[in-house]
């Protein structure tokens, strides 16, 4: 394991890391405010928002979501927004990882701060878990068990603190870095 993590550090670059936020921000403007995403199903609804953006809910508040929805809505969610939702978490992984892996290199790794790089790895996995929970939801409607709600919501609750950490992650090691180029050029030392 530790192989592949020095080799990701190795070849991360910063074309790498603008080619991964770039598609990052393709698929993020797709999944947001095409009308093949969220801003299309809003047209439809007059509004409603989907579970994938909640952090944490109930059987009943799932339930009335997905009513919000109503069919024509949850046909959408299933059929246009969920098929994005599997691309986007791995552009999401891909550009945090770039960023992270190449921080890392530009700090000089440690063998604590390479283990970051799982943090957009769970991320992702949790994303596509819970994209799972949301299928199995849009199928049961309005049938919905309990324990699949259940695991829905603490997965994407999982996904929503992973996706924050990585924001965190990244904005502790730019200014790790930046301090670090302080630190190293000569004319900025008090004499």
């Amino acid at each position: 394991m530790d192989a592949i993590i020095n080799a990701i550090i190795q070849k991360a670059t910063w074309k790498k890391g603008l080619l991964f936020t770039l598609l990052f921000a393709v698929f993020f403007t797709l999944i947001n405010y095409s009308s093949a995403g969220v801003a299309g199903l809003q047209e439809i609804t007059g509004g409603a928002s989907i579970l994938d953006f909640e952090m944490g809910y109930t059987h009943a508040e799932a339930h009335e979501m997905l009513t919000s929805l109503g069919t024509e809505g949850r046909t959408f969610y299933l059929t246009r927004i969920v098929p994005l939702d599997f691309p986007f978490p791995l552009a999401c992984m891909l550009m945090f990882t770039g960023w992270i892996a190449l921080l890392i290199k530009q700090i000089k790794p440690k063998n604590w701060n390479k283990y970051l790089l799982f943090i957009p790895v769970l991320a992702m996995m949790s994303d596509w878990l819970e994209n799972a929970g949301i299928i199995t939801l849009l199928k049961s409607y309005p049938d919905l068990s309990e324990r699949a709600v259940s695991y829905t919501s603490i997965l994407g609750m999982i996904k929503l603190m992973l996706l924050s950490g990585n924001i965190v992650i990244t904005v502790i090691l730019i200014v790790v870095l930046i301090l670090s180029l302080i630190r190293r050029n000569p004319n900025t030392r008090k004499p």
